[in-house]
């Protein structure tokens, strides 16, 4: 499996989940998937999933955590397959979808979800901001028959295990 973009959701409970009603095995694969790449840039805390970002650059840095409630899958969904994808390996390919869920982000200043929310609110280091109903990009899935499960990760899907005490202060 090759996982694209992400996205968050909710399970019953309150961890990572798939969706209800997954169709077909290949398709259950391709939500497992998705969770496992969300297992490798979130970590879960007492409140939520976190996950570190940066959204500057190597020269200008703007380093932030981003946390969601609950991250669970909404749903799958296939895409159709060409001739020349089929030669070239691929055996299904499709989109993981996630559920909308409160977020909210510490660190660095800058504008909660790069402005992305349906209100503008921006981040203060030392304290968290407001809790914002979100629900980012889905992840896209291949399944490679030569290769079996690989990955490739976006920037937007986050960095590394978060070390909150480095981004925001408890008062």
């Amino acid at each position: 499996m090759a996982a694209g973009l992400a996205s968050c959701g909710k399970s019953d409970s309150g961890g990572t989940g798939s969706g209800a009603g997954q169709s077909s095995g290949t398709e259950r694969a391709a939500a497992d998937a998705a969770l496992a790449e969300v297992k490798k840039h979130w970590t879960k805390g007492a409140e939520g999933w976190m996950t570190a970002r940066n959204s500057g650059s190597s020269y200008a840095p703007v380093r932030f955590i981003r946390q969601f409630r609950e991250l669970t899958v909404d749903g799958v969904r296939s895409a159709d397959l060409s001739e020349s994808d089929r030669m070239n390996g691929l055996e299904w390919a499709g989109e993981v979808s996630f559920k909308q869920a409160p977020c909210r982000e510490a660190g660095d200043q800058g504008i909660l979800l790069d402005g992305l929310a349906n209100v503008t609110t921006f981040r203060q280091r030392g304290r968290w901001t407001q809790w914002v109903d979100f629900q980012p990009e889905p992840v896209q899935i291949q399944k490679v028959k030569a290769t079996g499960k690989s990955t490739r990760t976006p920037g937007s899907f986050g960095e590394t295990f978060p070390d909150p005490r480095t981004l925001v202060t408890r008062a």
